[in-house]
């Protein structure tokens, strides 16, 4: 009799977890559908009071991946963050997050997460505070000059991107610290415009600058280089940094 109940018993747990197993219960988690990307994971250099961007983008896991937009949500940072409410595949998200009144030496977190139906995805990127911009700007001035140094060869040799001398612009300090060059970035509705150039005396004294579509970028897609300013060398096409610098 005890071995007759035993014996049920064990059927009874076998029929049970199997049960679980065709139901697609906890025992067989459901498969990600999509996932969340944040660029760049670290920013070495957000001078305090400044303001910098990461790019958020989603990926669909999958053909079988139900498509549809993403909600988005940052938090674990004291300073401002915007966001799109909803991002879909294909498109870039950019989060400004601003260094104002967190101590210099501080490392921040940003995290961003991404919610579709139950499914729920997170990913994180830091920043190091570091000190405040001197006042004035010095290279904000240069970095102005190098920009509008290639803006008529855009808007003449390059139409397509839509860039001429009435594109209005804002500035965003970039400071990667690389010894003898100096960065800028601006900002169209369309475009994010990175600048660099080389403090050297001439023939050395180049200028180069990237292009990435804010909307549907996360890369930058288009590069060019002025061999010389000095020598007021015209603009040629170059092959793009493979990420954004921050």
């Amino acid at each position: 009799m005890i071995r007759t109940r035993t014996k049920a018993a064990l059927l009874g747990v076998v029929v049970w977890a199997c049960g679980l197993v065709v139901s697609g219960c906890w025992l067989v988690p459901p498969a990600s559908t999509f996932e969340i990307k944040v660029v760049p994971e670290v920013v070495a250099d957000l001078a305090q009071n400044a303001s910098c961007f990461f790019l958020v983008t989603v990926t669909e896991l999958g053909a079988g991946s139900s498509a549809g937009p993403v909600a988005l949500e940052a938090g674990s940072w004291d300073g401002m963050v915007f966001l799109p409410a909803t991002l879909e595949a294909g498109q870039v998200g950019e989060a400004r997050v601003w260094g104002t009144g967190i101590p210099v030496d501080t490392t921040e977190s940003l995290t961003i997460t991404g919610r579709r139906g139950t499914e729920t995805h997170s990913a994180t990127a830091t920043a190091v505070i570091t000190q405040p911009i001197e006042s004035p700007d010095d290279r904000l001035v240069t970095g102005a000059a190098m920009r509008d140094a290639f803006i008529p060869w855009l808007a003449s040799d390059h139409p397509e991107l839509g860039i001429n001398a009435d594109t209005e612009w804002t500035a965003v300090p970039l400071r990667p610290h690389i010894l003898e060059v100096s960065y800028y970035l601006f900002l169209s509705d369309e475009w994010e415009l990175a600048v660099w150039w080389h403090v050297m005396i001439p023939p050395y004294d180049w200028a180069r600058m990237y292009l990435r579509h804010r909307d549907t970028e996360s890369a930058p897609s288009f590069g060019a280089e002025i061999s010389s300013v000095s020598a007021h060398d015209e603009p040629h096409t170059m092959t793009p940094p493979e990420e954004i610098w921050r």
